[in-house]
């Protein structure tokens, strides 16, 4: 073989995690591990009151909060800043048609993630929010109502369904696609000591607000990263609750098989959806204000 064909991808395969790929991993590991440590302490019959224990009664309990939370919300960021990096580079052809898929489907399973944690709250905020999300999934033709009691329990029943999976169906799968994704069973030290440390700061410097909201919001806002959907279910049909991210799933997954002219199209469709999700962040936030 001629010393030209060997290009760096054939002398040594790139994989597809990249280095925000790796970070993402990283803050994973970080909010599994502060997670498990908050799991004994948690009582999904009585949420808000066992947060407030864990806040102001359990040795370390408000700082690993803080780091469960701050690490999980970093995962969705460096996944996003993440997804952006593949298209750019265009290496999801590295993967396999299935693991590309499994790929994929982190980005909707990390937004269950933390809407599963928002919910677990307890709150009047956390309360809407599982209102709004068990009105979605029955709204789901044919399997929605089964899907609904399946995730979230009866509807008189205790949080305990949304932490088993919070805590063990979801995160796990998240997990075991990271480690398919990533081809890799630790992401580094360099990203695991980063992730540490941002989380670390982050839990040790911001707090995080529990109970009722600010008084004067003239709407009870849900999870930061779906705001845009709260904003976009405002006047729009329930139905594109669902329907909107099933579209956004489908157009990632087509990136592996368009070029050309389609690749930019689905590119453009992606980008649309985007700017119309901040919008859409953005008008809920203006009525929450009261403008």
């Amino acid at each position: 073989m001629d010393r030209a064909d060997l290009t760096p991808e054939a002398e040594a395969p790139a994989r597809p995690s990249g280095n925000f790929g790796k970070l993402a991993y990283s803050f994973l590991a970080v909010s599994l591990l502060s997670g498990a440590a908050l799991v004994p302490h948690y009582d999904p019959v009585s949420p808000l009151l066992s947060l407030e224990t864990i806040v102001g009664a359990v040795p370390l309990g408000s700082f690993l909060r803080g780091l469960h939370v701050w690490s999980s919300f970093a995962v969705l960021g460096a996944t996003l800043i993440h997804v952006v990096q593949v298209a750019w580079r265009r290496t999801e052809g590295q993967l396999g048609l299935g693991a590309w898929w499994r790929a994929v489907a982190l980005v909707p399973l990390l937004l269950l993630v933390l809407l599963g944690g928002f919910v677990l709250r307890g709150d009047a905020e956390a309360r809407a929010a599982g209102d709004v999300w068990r009105g979605l999934m029955a709204s789901i033709p044919v399997v929605g109502q089964g899907l609904a009691a399946f995730v979230l329990g009866g509807v008189h029943e205790s949080l305990g369904a949304v932490a088993l999976h919070h805590a063990g169906t979801v995160s796990i799968l998240v997990l075991l696609f990271t480690i398919e994704h990533a081809r890799l069973v630790w992401p580094g030290t360099r990203p695991a000591t980063l992730a540490t440390l941002v989380s670390v700061g982050a839990a040790g410097l911001l707090s995080l607000p529990l109970g009722p909201p600010p008084p004067g919001r003239g709407v009870l806002l849900g999870p930061w990263a779906l705001l845009g959907l709260q904003g976009m279910l405002v006047d729009l049909p329930v139905a594109l609750g669902w329907g909107v991210p099933l579209l956004l799933v489908t157009l990632l997954g087509a990136l592996r098989a368009s070029t050309g002219r389609m690749r930019g199209g689905v590119l453009a469709a992606l980008g649309t959806l985007v700017l119309a999700w901040i919008a859409f962040s953005v008008r809920i936030l203006l009525l929450a204000g009261g403008r």
